[in-house]
């Protein structure tokens, strides 16, 4: 089928880039109750990608921001007497975004890694990792990482840890794995149905999202993946006042239940947490 068509699930998400979403996405809001310094006050600011599929995203026909994780930041922002507002911004830019102060904290699926940790502090509430999700023709062609030794891959620009796991697998490859970098995720399909790379990585519960949306278009490589990571929000690390409230608060939704139940609203079986991970420590709380 044409690469638009097989894409249309996206389309709102690649029109969006570079742009900002300053309509309040959810809260309770009426000021900041809980005395926690923000940007702008009463107001959550979340820089974030947008395109990370099935955290937060763009529905076809739809310009309201949604996922799992939305709703799970949604929820936070409500009990802490906040309203959120989601501000987009390349993946690439989170960090540096967050330094400067253009908004109060990063998501969109960032995992920890000792250059990140020594520029932001992160909360960790999922657990995941990278796998390859193929064209359904390549079905079966591919079985893991080393099987794509003298092909090209795509990447989200900015993966760090992918592009670290990559490097440790071209050091057993006589020919290297090639990467190709996008700036989202539904231009990496889009070059995937095109042809130009033999697979994409998303992360397992994006891999999960994209070929259930998609069963015509894509596979998953099976169940194989090419690194584990956590995924985090991510704050300046002069903002520990929030860091701290919003850890506490994820941390009493996954107590009472909420955060379980709307990992069960989005279909996601896989990479719960029973508490929050801190700078990419399970054991470490604030």
């Amino acid at each position: 089928m044409a690469i638009a068509a097989a894409t249309a699930a996206f389309s709102l998400a690649l029109a969006g880039c570079g742009t900002s979403n300053g309509s309040p996405s959810g809260g309770t809001g009426g000021g900041n109750a809980s005395g926690i310094r923000t940007v702008t006050n009463g107001v959550l600011k979340i820089g974030s990608q947008q395109s990370y599929i099935p955290g937060e995203f763009f529905k076809e026909g739809s310009t309201q921001v949604e996922g799992f994780t939305v709703d799970i930041l949604t929820e936070i922002a409500s009990r802490l007497g906040l309203k959120t507002e989601w501000v987009q911004i390349d993946y690439s830019a989170i960090i540096t975004g967050l330094q400067s102060n253009q908004f109060d904290m990063g998501s969109g699926g960032m995992s920890p890694n000792p250059e990140r940790l020594n520029q932001v502090d992160m909360v960790g509430y999922f657990n995941s990792g990278a796998t390859f999700v193929l064209n359904k023709k390549d079905a079966g062609k591919y079985q893991n990482a080393q099987s794509f030794c003298g092909q090209t891959i795509g990447m989200l620009e900015g993966s760090t840890t992918l592009e670290a796991a990559v490097k440790r697998e071209n050091e057993k490859c006589g020919d290297p794995i090639r990467v190709e970098y996008y700036t989202s995720t539904p231009l990496g399909l889009q070059g995937l149905l095109s042809g130009r790379i033999a697979a994409y990585t998303p992360d397992v519960a994006q891999t999960q999202y994209i070929v259930s949306q998609n069963p015509n278009d894509f596979v998953p490589i099976g169940d194989y993946t090419l690194v584990e990571y956590l995924i985090n929000f991510t704050f300046a690390k002069n903002n520990v006042q929030l860091r701290d409230a919003i850890y506490k608060a994820l941390q009493d939704m996954m107590s009472d239940g909420t955060y379980n139940k709307i990992l069960d609203k989005w279909g996601i079986d896989q990479g719960r947490l029973s508490k929050p991970a801190l700078n990419g420590n399970y054991d470490a709380t604030p």
